[in-house]
């Protein structure tokens, strides 16, 4: 069976269509995207996280520190603003921390400090911790979903282009 030029070309532009879609899909279920309580932003649950307890909330940032202790990991995050699909902002704007508790071992080696991590959790309550010589009260969000970020490959110094004469031999 052949397919005319205009049936490809369709064909082709759906394909493409489909690819830019699924790029920009977030990096959360939508069935637990649907749970998250959106009025509930982060700068509130910081101020009062007690009075946001039992509710599903989306934050993010940068990874401070991971510690495993018992049946579960603790993860520190410098929180940062979450664009469209869920990532992280870089710079320097952050609304403070929060710790993130997820059931089982995550290997700190991995969830490592700088680390950009997305999580969708309940609010469970509060930890005062010691920062520098303040006690630092960080809402605490028990894990439903989350998503460690892949490491950014740092931009080469080597130029992306390469011009030249002659015959050429690599080893």
């Amino acid at each position: 069976m052949s397919m005319s030029r205009n049936n490809v070309f369709l064909w082709c532009l759906t394909m493409v269509g489909m690819l830019l879609l699924a790029g920009c899909a977030h990096v959360i279920s939508k069935p637990v995207l649907k749970e998250i309580d959106t009025t509930a932003t982060f700068a509130q649950v910081l101020k009062d996280p007690d009075a946001y307890k039992g509710k599903t909330v989306l934050f993010g940032g940068d990874i401070i520190g991971a510690k495993n202790i018992q049946d579960k990991t603790v993860v520190a995050v410098l929180q940062r603003p979450l664009g469209r699909r869920g990532e992280p902002g870089a710079g320097d704007v952050s609304g403070g921390r929060f710790i993130v508790t997820t059931p089982g071992f995550l290997d700190p080696a991995i969830y490592s400090p700088g680390r950009k991590i997305t999580v969708a959790g309940r609010v469970v309550g509060k930890e005062v911790r010691p920062l520098g010589e303040i006690a630092y009260t960080y809402p605490v969000i028990e894990k439903r979903e989350l998503y460690l970020w892949p490491v950014e490959k740092p931009a080469s110094a080597e130029p992306a282009v390469h011009f030249g004469f002659g015959i050429g031999v690599g080893f």
